[in-house]
């Protein structure tokens, strides 16, 4: 089953996120940036997008979404194949106990008018929590919309994806490779089951379980739950810097470049 890694969000303090927007490393070297408003039929949310070759980060203030406070993050993941999810939610059923799985199909607006955008699956929790993730599984409507076309053996291509949104093909950023998070019981737990229906290998040492699949890697670390549930994000370049940088941004984002990473913290 091919289910990976697609983005992440991290809700950022508005000082920080306007330092990163503003930064001329990394609209000029690092990665295509913009900010968007995205519509759907029954919601709408506003952030700065910073888009690599395979994957991308998305970066809100508060109140971007509804909801959204500081700290506050999530990771998308995508299916390769049609009919991936509904082999997830089987997996899932028996996982759950009391938990319910909460499915839906995204419609976004767009100057076509309605588009059927994407299925999404995830775990609902009892409460709102600071960290989400989920499952997407583009629908054929909008792949053929943005004409997206598919690998030669049928899966969704992200980097296809992505040339859509007039990704640079000269930006470092290519993809994400590992994600460190600091979740609280219940969401560790509900990512837990969902990473055991894609099929993730998992392995613990001391405080760190590590789950991996696709070369993604998430480390979660069995601690208290800091505010910024995403600490960590690994980027993979696609050309090595012998010299190696440190930018911060405001007080809740740094990043760190050097050889063939770059490695943001925040919080």
């Amino acid at each position: 089953m091919g289910i990976e890694f697609n983005h992440l969000y991290v809700t950022l303090d508005a000082e920080t996120l306007d330092s990163i927007a503003k930064s001329e490393f990394i609209s000029q070297e690092f990665c295509t940036i913009s900010r968007d408003t995205v519509k759907t039929d029954t919601e709408s949310w506003t952030g700065i997008y910073l888009r690599g070759k395979h994957s991308y980060l998305e970066l809100f203030p508060p109140g971007g979404a509804e909801g959204l406070r500081e700290g506050f993050s999530g990771i998308g993941f995508n299916s390769q194949q049609s009919g991936e999810m509904d082999i997830v939610q089987e997996k899932l059923r028996p996982l759950l106990g009391a938990k319910e799985i909460l499915s839906d199909l995204q419609v976004r607006q767009t100057e076509a008018g309605k588009v059927p955008w994407f299925y999404y699956l995830s775990i609902n929790p009892v409460e709102r929590e600071a960290f989400a993730s989920w499952l997407m599984e583009f629908h054929q409507d909008y792949l053929k919309y943005k004409n997206i076309k598919l690998t030669s053996d049928g899966c969704f291509n992200r980097a296809a994806y992505l040339k859509t949104l007039d990704t640079s093909e000269t930006c470092l950023f290519d993809d994400i490779s590992e994600v460190h998070l600091e979740l609280t019981l219940s969401e560790q737990e509900e990512l837990a089951l969902l990473l055991q229906a894609f099929g993730y290998d998992s392995s613990s040492a001391g405080d760190i379980t590590t789950y991996h699949s696709h070369n993604f890697m998430i480390k979660v670390c069995h601690k208290v739950a800091r505010r910024y549930r995403i600490c960590k994000v690994v980027c993979t370049l696609k050309e090595q810097l012998q010299q190696e940088k440190t930018f911060t941004f405001g007080k809740n984002a740094q990043l760190n470049v050097g050889r063939s990473l770059a490695i943001w913290e925040f919080g």
